[in-house]
């Protein structure tokens, strides 16, 4: 039997974005980039890194060993995404040159992103 959680990460398809956590409170907001039955491949949008989440926990390890969890699959508003995928499609599978200035649009949608996946958590 499937939980709601099982059941809502496995909807996530690609173009799809979540948010994920680790345990030192660090996050990240990802796209969908690939799924099977087993996981959901995403990167993050501003670090550019890939995690494999397994489909049943939505766990995924980093480079580093720390895990990732998925928090929230909330539906973003589509100004919202559309700037977020701008920020990602900027970065170009690339992480993200230190000190490059966001524009105060895109730091507002990546703002009100973490809002709104805060306030849209996963049932446990």
């Amino acid at each position: 039997m499937t939980t709601d959680r099982e059941e809502l990460i496995s909807k996530l398809a690609v173009g799809d974005m979540f948010h994920a956590s680790f345990s030192n409170e660090a996050v990240r907001m990802c796209i969908v980039t690939s799924v099977n039955s087993a996981a959901v491949m995403a990167r993050a949008v501003t670090t550019q890194e890939i995690f494999s989440f397994d489909r049943v926990f939505g766990r995924a390890q980093s480079i580093r060993g720390a895990i990732c969890t998925i928090d929230s699959v909330y539906r973003l508003p589509g100004e919202i995404r559309d700037v977020l995928l701008e920020i990602d499609r900027r970065y170009g599978g690339e992480p993200a040159p230190y000190g490059l200035p966001l524009s105060i649009i895109e730091r507002r949608a990546l703002l009100d992103a973490m809002e709104l996946f805060s306030s849209n958590p996963l049932p446990l």
